[in-house]
């Protein structure tokens, strides 16, 4: 600990625990201040929420952002949206069960081999080509991933031909697929570093007295490394769960039809079409009174768009929660029975 137990009654170390407690306070408060103003929000009224200066405290309270996205829920909402909200939740759903159906045990096994079983020169140039890939910006990898989706699986802009013939090699175009979202970010360098710090802590001896007793890699990997590696799984499996979820740049770019649209890039249009309503500027809602107090009303302001930012949260707090355990604990193996 910072403080050890010995000693904590003298002064100077007393005011030395008491200002550190107070800026950890401070900083957790800072942190959890915008969720708690989100969430007041949603229960404001449209006037209300535009006031300034702003309260902190429902004076009050109206269900109208609530309604709002219920109607749009249902796909009653106007144009506001091209489809039910609970389709673009879908979307989500879909992209984020595959990206972890897939990635996490691509990126588990790709660690354990470089952990495991290779050696010498091998399992250094494996792992810097791996983590080389946290070492280049995402807006590097756009133009790789666009052509990546337009001639799969080959990042070129044409196919290449068969060796010895003018044929080219078959491609499977996956552009405005959920699949042009999905297989790009299978693979996550972050994760593999997680796995294989946590491989590397894993006796040696523990898989050789495994192979001794015949059993194949793969039976020890699924019978001896997979228990073992609860935790640094539920850390992966939140951090990708996070990516997935919340992923807005490149959805945004490689999906062209509505209806694909995940949660995360729909909200922010659905965003772009109530402040071009003005149903966000205070201005607007004083030079055109009587239209807007129908909208403001109706929850179509900042009430309505922080309702929709708690339901676009609510899955990866859910996910922290299940996690929790061996999220607060930590990446460490306590011990072989």
């Amino acid at each position: 600990m910072l403080f050890p137990r010995v000693g904590r009654k003298q002064p100077m170390l007393r005011i030395a625990w008491w200002a550190v407690v107070a800026f950890l306070c401070l900083g957790i408060a800072l942190h959890l201040f915008p969720f708690y103003f989100m969430l007041v929000s949603s229960f404001k009224s449209g006037e209300e929420v535009l006031a300034f200066p702003p309260t902190f405290w429902p004076q009050d309270p109206s269900f109208a952002g609530w309604k709002l996205v219920f109607q749009i829920v249902q796909g009653s909402a106007g144009q506001l949206l091209d489809a039910p909200l609970w389709l673009f939740f879908w979307n989500s759903v879909q992209i984020t069960f595959w990206v972890l159906v897939i990635g996490i045990p691509i990126t588990s096994m790709a660690a354990y081999a470089n952990s495991k079983l290779q050696r010498g020169p091998m399992a250094r140039w494996s792992f810097l080509f791996f983590i080389g890939t946290l070492m280049m910006p995402a807006a590097l990898t756009l133009i790789p991933n666009f052509l990546l989706t337009r001639n799969f699986p080959f990042a070129l802009p044409n196919a290449p031909n068969i060796p010895g013939t003018d044929t080219a090699f078959p491609t499977f175009p996956i552009w405005d697929t959920h699949w042009a979202v999905i297989f790009p970010i299978c693979f996550q360098a972050f994760n593999f570093l997680l796995f294989k710090g946590f491989f590397d802590t894993i006796p040696d001896s523990v898989i050789q007295a495994a192979r001794v007793d015949g059993g194949s890699e793969f039976n020890i990997f699924r019978r001896i490394v997979l228990p073992m590696s609860v935790p640094v799984y539920a850390v992966t499996i939140w951090t990708a769960f996070s990516l997935a979820w919340d992923q807005f740049l490149w959805p945004l770019v490689v999906l062209q039809t509505p209806e694909r649209m995940p949660m995360s890039v729909e909200l922010y249009l659905l965003m772009e079409r109530i402040v071009q309503s003005g149903g966000t500027s205070a201005e607007a809602a004083a030079a055109e009174a009587e239209v807007m107090q129908d909208m403001l009303g109706g929850g179509l302001s900042w009430n309505g768009l922080m309702v929709l930012a708690i339901l676009q949260s609510l899955p990866v707090f859910i996910a922290f929660i299940v996690c929790r355990e061996y999220l607060l604990r930590g990446i460490r193996l306590r011990g072989l029975k």
